[in-house]
């Protein structure tokens, strides 16, 4: 049997926090130093792949810009020629603008990266660098635009494909940058399977998503080029919220968006902000999602979703561990083991290492070990037989199952096999018969030779007097007798 990847298993553990309202059951319950502001969040450590937050995962919130990564994500699946140029049309520009119509009072003042209509020299990596680090929304159309055919329509459902295709179940996109439309959403869940889908399947998403800044090509308004810099201040080292080993992914911030009811756009209403980033100490990664954190607190304006990310990092990272919780070769129980030599049992062993993240402050041996149940062996038995799975669970939910087996050779006892096979012999149905059948041919025999001798002793006897008999006589008819 191959050996796992050790830090690679098959669960998650989800953390009840008691003043979230989770939707997912978690395998602890442990205290949280600090309100979190978003309305939904996903954390997971990347080098297990373990959750070990998650609030209200599953709830349909607004992603923002962060719906940038989607956007992204299409156009690395569908280019080919990432340096070709790509074609600019107004098409791509005219809806943030006061006069477009139907107009959307959201779509104004959109963020930009200064891409201009009609601009020749873009080419397929200036738009996703744009998109991603200055959160460019006309990039977004140039791009849903060029991989779209000319149709952006086409792009945006290949971008709701794609999220059937990975397996988000609380996802809708109607635009290609994120700007605030009802029907655009998704889940905390959902955004980390996104992201995770496009960092492991196309490692330059992560590279454009790392980098700070970026130098974009000449236009009309910039005749010698400019730069781009990301949007994520926890990046930027001179910034209150920089935060060492963050990278990316991607920002998404609304200050205020406008309901529409009866045909007729309501007054503006309060914003939010969401964040996806990665953060990596002491060997330990992890990747947060987290969506509608509120745009204005008392103590900040557009940065309550970096002091959820930092919050969580820190706690994280001081919190958790990998702990190993049980190793290779380790014995776990022992089975009977009839007409085994000189032993009468077997020792059950596990085969492969089991490591996981665990808070610091929990004790392994609270982890519950369930042990299949193992009928008795008779000899002779193999090394390396299996019996099963040893299963580990933590407060009633399943962590992994480890294969185990037979840890070594027992050989058998012969002459404790032979006395077995005589005993019940012995005592069988059929031996019981033959002793009976074998009495009663005795017996018959035993009668026969009896009626036999008899019948030949008679028959003797009978010829000894026939032949006294016959014997001859003397004259007077007597024998003769000697004198």
């Amino acid at each position: 049997m191959l050996k796992r990847k050790i830090f690679t298993i098959f669960f998650a553990i989800f953390l009840l926090f008691s003043t979230f309202d989770l939707s997912l059951t978690g395998y602890a319950a442990f205290s949280f130093p600090f309100e979190l502001l978003s309305e939904g969040a996903y954390m997971v450590n990347l080098d297990t792949d373990i959750v070990v937050m998650s609030k209200n995962p599953d709830k349909k919130l607004y992603p923002a810009s962060t719906a940038k990564i989607m956007t992204a994500l299409v156009a690395l699946e569908n280019v080919r020629d990432f340096n070709a140029k790509v074609e600019c049309p107004y098409e791509c520009f005219d809806e943030f603008s006061w006069n477009y119509e139907p107009f959307d009072p959201n779509f104004v003042g959109a963020s930009t990266a200064d891409i201009q209509p009609l601009q020749e020299n873009v080419t397929y990596w200036d738009c996703l660098y744009a998109l991603m680090l200055a959160s460019g929304c006309e990039a977004g159309n140039i791009l849903a635009y060029n991989v779209g055919e000319g149709d952006i329509k086409k792009f945006i459902k290949m971008m709701n494909d794609t999220a059937d295709k990975i397996g988000c179940t609380g996802t809708h996109f109607t635009n290609a940058h994120g700007l605030f439309e009802e029907n655009n959403y998704t889940t905390a869940k959902d955004m980390y399977l996104i992201t995770r889908y496009a960092m492991d399947k196309y490692p330059g998403f992560m590279k454009i998503c790392s980098t700070y800044e970026y130098e974009m090509p000449a236009n009309e308004a910039f005749p010698d080029g400019y730069t781009i810099t990301h949007t994520n201040a926890m990046m930027r080292e001179n910034s209150d919220y920089y935060y060492e080993g963050a990278e990316g992914i991607k920002t998404g911030s609304i200050y205020e968006y406008n309901l529409k009811k009866d045909g007729e756009w309501q007054d503006a209403v309060p914003g939010f902000c969401s964040l996806v980033t990665t953060a990596e100490r002491n060997g330990y990664r992890y990747l947060v999602v987290t969506l509608q954190s509120p745009y204005e607190d008392e103590e900040d304006e557009g940065r309550t979703h970096y002091r959820d990310h930092i919050n969580l990092y820190d706690w994280a990272f001081d919190e958790f561990e990998y702990s190993q919780i049980i190793g290779k070769n380790q014995q776990v129980m022992q089975v009977d083991v009839e007409k085994g030599l000189e032993v009468d049992k077997v020792g059950i062993i596990t085969t492969e290492d089991f490591y996981t993240l665990l808070p610091k402050s929990l004790d392994p041996s609270t982890i519950q070990q369930i042990k299949p149940t193992v009928e008795t062996f008779v000899a002779p038995v193999e090394k390396g037989v299996s019996v099963g799975d040893l299963e580990l669970r933590l407060n009633g939910e399943t962590l992994t199952k480890i294969p185990l087996v037979t840890e070594t050779r027992v050989e058998l006892d012969v002459i404790e096999d032979y006395k077995e096979k005589a005993v019940k012999i012995i005592e069988s149905p059929q031996f019981t018969t033959s002793i009976v059948v074998l009495v009663l041919l005795i017996v018959t025999y035993i009668v026969a030779s009896t009626i036999i001798r008899k019948k030949k002793r008679k028959a003797a006897e009978m010829e000894r007097r026939r032949k006294i008999q016959m014997a001859p006589r003397n004259n007077n008819g007597k024998g003769n007798r000697r004198r």
